[in-house]
């Protein structure tokens, strides 16, 4: 039985697609958990919208 990624490495340009977006989706995810926890760290927040705002009532 065949499976699907075997299907996308028979193709060459389907092999080029997944070298390109697998490395971009997980670039993109750790750069999204990385904000998420420098948010928490230096923050005290878990979005951007409550850092900001917690920034406003302090001054």
């Amino acid at each position: 039985m065949v499976s699907p990624l075997q299907l996308f490495g028979v193709n060459p340009l389907g092999g080029l697609v997944l070298s390109i977006v697998v490395p971009l989706l997980v670039v993109a995810g750790g750069t999204y958990l990385g904000v998420l926890m420098a948010l928490q760290t230096f923050f005290d927040a878990s979005s951007w919208r409550e850092a900001t705002s917690s920034d406003a009532s302090d001054e």
